[in-house]
């Protein structure tokens, strides 16, 4: 029993999320506001299903993930994660133009992230970086093993949580919404 009320947090957050993405997808004839009805339904089952899979990593056993003001610093944390992005398109490209600077291999990354929602969140910003992608994550230590296009000088270093991006400390972004 004490595991539906997690269930039903992040279903109704998944689909909020669901609605939002979207939205506008209503039929001249078959619509509720900006919805198609066969939309509405869809996404109704896939929040159902997401919130039974994520219970445990969304909402967590002290529902830190319900609170309004983690939400807002989740919309807020796009704005540096853009500017990363952007960085590392720039930088992803100029080292794929040059030839200079690829070494590619596999690293080992410290962050340590106190709760699972901040390992996720670590590891599928890092992943949507061009250049680098989350390999794995050690569960008990929440370390994570990134593939980079440029390991650096010393490959066997294990990198700190400061040194994965280059201008914005995200690390410091994902521990104050999840922790």
């Amino acid at each position: 029993m004490k595991s539906i009320f997690p269930a039903i947090l992040a279903g109704i957050a998944a689909f909020i999320i669901y609605l939002i993405l979207s939205a506008g997808s209503a039929l001249p004839n078959d619509g509720i506001l900006l919805w198609s009805s066969a939309e509405l339904i869809i996404g109704l089952i896939l929040s159902i299903i997401t919130g039974l899979i994520c219970r445990k990593i969304w909402v967590g056993k002290s529902y830190r993930m319900a609170n309004p003001l983690r939400w807002l610093l989740l919309i807020v944390y796009i704005i540096p994660f853009l500017i990363e992005l952007i960085i590392a398109n720039l930088t992803v490209a100029w080292k794929v133009i040059t030839g200079r600077n690829i070494r590619p291999g596999i690293v080992k990354l410290t962050p340590g992230m106190k709760t699972d929602a901040g390992a996720l969140l670590l590891s599928a910003s890092i992943t949507y970086q061009p250049g680098t992608a989350s390999v794995d994550v050690d569960e008990e230590s929440r370390e994570l093993y990134v593939h980079c296009l440029d390991i650096g000088s010393d490959p066997a270093a294990v990198r700190q949580p400061g040194n994965i991006f280059s201008r914005i400390d995200l690390v410091k972004w994902i521990r104050r919404i999840t922790e």
